[in-house]
């Protein structure tokens, strides 16, 4: 039996085994938490998942997304995810989405649990709203250098925002303070811990846990709701748009992520084939160092923001 030493477990069982079988659960971000967190939940028997990722496999992903290999580069995260889970267990369910999740398609994270495992707080504030709304528990989580955070949002209870503001200036990423790989296998076994005990009904933790693994020190906080919170008083702004960014440099890489018209794939390829070799797939074109989608967005490969445009006009110009 596949998962015999899990079911043995005093606080699984035969029963709740069967719970995790039949859940869903919506994994935004397939980056180092998100492939963590994706191979736990497949091996623990959760059969139903919806990744969602923006972005393709670069070489410096590889330290610490641990779903991809030297052979998935320049490949959509998604689908190599898709490819790799699969191959550990053939029997689960794998919707995949190679989208920007934004108001217009936050419909596609609805599920029994939903798990953040982005890098910026527009996306955590934009699913923060659509759970808080529909009532789907969720758990944020965050890391950066040799810490991390994680902590469990429950209908009624305390959310996002109660904790945090919107930021009034640029924090720090990965790529301005590291990061290491213990971290992340740290936090992602929180949180994939807490999802278990969410989905079989079992008490989880309500406070908001902070982890220093270089440290070894952990500390955890309890939170109260915001009386103040624009969420939890029905403002749910950004299900409406706010702060929807159309051009986005991506944590830990040379890319960025630009909204543009919606791309006929198929003229554009007969276009681009006459200046060099191009690869359509029912997802995305690639050209160069360049990705285009067919719902509007394109990743360029780029040392800065004005580079970036001034590549992605010389095509669709």
């Amino acid at each position: 039996m596949r998962y015999l030493k899990q079911v043995i477990f005093e606080n699984i069982g035969i029963e709740k085994q069967k719970i995790l079988e039949s859940s869903t659960v919506a994994v935004v971000g397939i980056g180092a938490l998100g492939t963590a967190v994706s191979d736990m939940l497949v091996r623990a028997g959760v059969k139903n998942l919806i990744l969602i990722d923006r972005d393709v496999v670069e070489l410096s992903n590889l330290q610490r997304q641990t779903l991809f290999s030297e052979q998935d580069l320049d490949e959509l995260k998604v689908i190599a995810a898709q490819r790799r889970l699969n191959s550990i267990n053939n029997t689960v369910n794998l919707s995949i989405h190679p989208v920007d999740l934004d108001f217009d398609n936050i419909g596609l994270i609805k599920s029994d649990i939903i798990l953040d495992c982005t890098d910026n707080f527009e996306a955590r504030f934009l699913i923060n709203d659509f759970a808080v709304k529909n009532k789907i528990p969720w758990i944020y989580a965050s890391v950066i250098g040799s810490t991390g955070m994680t902590f469990n949002i429950l209908p009624k209870n305390p959310c996002l925002r109660c904790i945090f503001k919107e930021p009034d200036e640029v924090l720090g990423t990965c790529d301005t303070e590291g990061i290491i790989n213990t971290i992340i296998h740290s936090i992602a076994a929180m949180q994939v811990t807490e999802a278990i005990k969410i989905l079989t009904k079992q008490q989880p933790n309500k406070e908001l846990v902070h982890y220093d693994v270089w440290k070894n020190r952990l500390t955890k906080i309890k939170i109260k709701k915001n009386k103040d919170c624009p969420t939890c008083n029905n403002n749910f702004e950004y299900l409406l748009g706010k702060n929807s960014n159309d051009f986005v440099k991506t944590c830990g890489s040379s890319s960025f992520h630009i909204k543009t018209k919606i791309i006929n794939l198929n003229d554009l390829n007969d276009k681009l084939k006459k200046l060099g070799e191009t690869k359509l797939t029912s997802y995305c074109l690639f050209f160069k160092d360049i990705i285009f989608f067919r719902t509007g967005r394109a990743i360029v490969k780029a040392e800065n923001k004005e580079e970036a445009k001034i590549k992605l006009a010389k095509y669709l110009g």
